[in-house]
């Protein structure tokens, strides 16, 4: 009995790999090489085209997020967004950590580390009086498990409520025609948000898990499409 659950833990250890490979492959369905996106988006922020540029850099620190070159164009970029809205004072731009996965080696390594706990339980069953390899094996087993859970969370969040990145020069966001009237809600390029429901040319638009309003699809890029836009691909 105890190995037949073994053996099926071990099963479900190797599905967490294949299935995040899966997730991983629809989410970024068509993208293009870090190093395009890059060049994108570090051609788009030295001619001051704010939007394109956070949207591209995205896109290529989604894919390669150790890169120095991206993580410091992304900051630059985002940097230049706080300062066109008064937001930020002048300085130098805070570079993200440089100790990061992307979301395909991410759901590697939950598999792994899922796959190493099964591998411990498994051992543990050859060697009946010893705690280490039962205690060693269950915690990574939990924590390969864990892990994998929050990364399909956050497919699932993305898959709902892609990010998306404002690349009109000024965007704005009005209620539905059948809610309350009230002031636009004003987005300067590069932005970034959440999208929700569509109506026809229409998107919800939602920031911190709230809806702030619907805006015209065009002034908006989703970051898993920005590998449509780059010069290589023929769409711009």
């Amino acid at each position: 009995m105890r190995a037949h659950v073994l053996v099926a833990a071990f099963a479900f250890a190797a599905s967490i790999g294949h299935a995040g490979t899966r997730a991983e492959a629809a989410a970024l369905e068509g993208r293009v090489d870090a190093a395009v996106l890059y060049n994108a988006g570090t051609r788009a922020l030295a001619r001051g085209d704010t939007g394109p540029a956070v949207a591209f850099l995205l896109g290529a620190h989604r894919v390669d997020p150790r890169a120095r070159d991206i993580r410091t164009n992304l900051a630059i970029a985002r940097t230049r967004v706080e300062e066109s809205e008064g937001s930020s004072a002048r300085g130098e731009a805070r570079v993200s950590s440089a100790v990061a996965l992307s979301p395909a080696e991410s759901w590697g390594a939950a598999a792994a580390l899922a796959a190493l706990g099964a591998l411990l339980l498994w051992a543990s069953a050859f060697r009946p009086g010893s705690r280490f390899f039962p205690l060693l094996g269950g915690a990574a087993f939990a924590a390969g498990i864990l892990w994998a859970f929050g990364l399909a969370l956050r497919a699932r969040e993305e898959a709902r409520h892609p990010q998306a990145v404002v690349v009109a020069p000024v965007l704005d966001v009005s209620p539905a025609p059948e809610e309350r009237p009230l002031s636009p809600y004003l987005l300067a390029a590069g932005e970034e948000v959440r999208l929700g429901r569509a109506r026809g040319d229409l998107v919800e638009v939602r920031i911190g898990g709230n809806s702030i309003g619907w805006t015209r699809r065009s002034g908006l890029w989703r970051v898993t499409d920005a590998a449509r836009y780059t010069e290589n691909s023929g769409s711009r």
